[in-house]
């Protein structure tokens, strides 16, 4: 075993195969070295997530937060509750103080609302963790508070495969999963200058499963609160850092920065913005202009229009005798898909009757990495004429 494992716990050791443990430190390096895991931590957090151990409650517990507790309140004022320490005192270099959290959500965006609306318990689960009074809201209130509040509680990740093929399969290579952490990793609050813990998420591949995983980054005395920093690294751009943190801050201070930062920081105009073409291109292979126009027959009272759509709500309740869904794209009339259409082309050439509920290039404005690119060329092509800021919009959508 490599030379930096000698560092470690001798009983984990003994109940280790070795040979597995070596093929975990192989397959595993790179996640380990980007999360920035300390080496002597690695044989234990094997050990865990082998054997799949949860041992927070040993070492950590849940309090509620007192209505004169203002530390990092700015932060977190939704939070009722935060994880500390019991009576054990937690220091960095003890091998065995690394711990696996479990998430109690994952999702894509996509399928938010139909997983609360599906998952046994989830919604209720949900309204108990983002601190939702359930009996003030009806279901269907209840999910929207849900939607609009996860974005505190949210994490995300991207998965690599080469499974998926990122000309062809766009939106599958750039949409990231989506999770929130269980009632302990959820109430480990944010600080900018009291930041004790690490928190990262961690794949393993042996049982494919993805963790977050915590360990002290200095002495934590008993009974003492965790804070973890948000946005896992330093950032050392003030803007970028403080917009950033606006999600977890008081509505009041959002308008506040925003306003204040649009109207004072002229910098923020001159600074020179990448374009990424590379990302339309790959977003709109096949995607050119054609002047084909769409034939559709004005005589459609006896017809039957077949339909293929990957969307729930058009499947439950399109149920007029004039539709039919089918599973095959090439044998229908209507495309109606929730993920973008990125060979226009192929359709139109083949089909030219095919009808769709998107049209050609729609994306730079529904996709929000292609809309900042848009954003960005129409202001190199304005050259900055004029600014008009509508501050009504930050009291409609922060």
């Amino acid at each position: 075993i490599c030379c930096y494992t000698l560092i470690i716990d001798l009983n984990v050791m003994e109940q280790i195969d070795e040979k597995d443990y070596e093929e975990f430190l192989k397959s595993h390096e790179f996640q380990l070295l980007f999360c920035g895991i300390p080496k002597y931590l690695y044989c234990q957090l094997y050990f865990k997530m082998k054997n799949e151990i949860f041992d927070c409650g040993k070492y950590f517990q849940i309090c509620p937060v007192d209505d004169d507790d203002l530390c990092e309140e700015n932060f977190n004022p939704e939070r009722k509750y935060y994880m500390s320490t019991i009576e054990h005192e937690i220091k960095p270099s003890n091998v065995e103080m690394i711990f696996l959290i479990d998430h109690a959500w994952t999702y894509r965006i996509r399928d938010a609302r139909k997983h609360l609306l599906t998952i046994p318990k989830l919604y209720e689960r949900m309204l108990s963790l983002m601190n939702i009074n359930e009996t003030n809201h009806d279901l269907e209130n209840g999910i929207e508070m849900i939607l609009q509040r996860m974005w505190k509680y949210n994490q995300t990740y991207t998965l690599a495969t080469d499974q998926i093929d990122p000309l062809n399969d766009c939106e599958e290579v750039y949409e990231p999963y989506w999770y929130i952490m269980d009632e302990v990793g959820s109430m480990i609050r944010h600080s900018d200058t009291n930041v004790n813990l690490n928190c990262v998420s961690f794949y393993f591949q042996p049982s494919q499963t993805m963790y977050s995983v915590i360990w002290p980054i200095e002495i934590i005395p008993p009974y003492t609160e965790c804070f973890r920093n948000y946005l896992y690294t330093n950032q050392t751009d003030v803007i970028l850092k403080n917009v950033k943190l606006l999600t977890w801050n008081r509505i009041s201070y959002r308008k506040k920065y925003l306003r204040n930062l649009l109207k004072f920081d002229k910098s923020l105009f001159n600074t020179k913005l990448e374009y990424n073409k590379d990302l339309f291109l790959k977003c709109h292979k096949n995607d050119d202009y054609i002047e084909t126009t769409s034939v559709i027959s004005s005589n459609t009272d006896n017809q039957l229009f077949k339909v293929y759509t990957d969307n729930e709500l058009v499947k439950q309740f399109l149920n007029d005798s004039h539709y039919q869904f089918v599973d095959n794209i090439d044998e229908c009339n209507i495309l109606f898909t929730m993920k973008h259409i990125e060979n226009y082309r192929h359709y139109m050439e083949n089909y030219p009757q095919m009808m769709f509920n998107q049209f050609p290039y729609e994306n730079i404005v529904t996709n929000k990495e292609l809309l900042s690119l848009v954003a960005r060329r129409w202001k190199h092509i304005q050259k900055r004429k004029m600014y008009v800021i509508d501050f009504q919009f930050f009291d409609v959508y922060f």
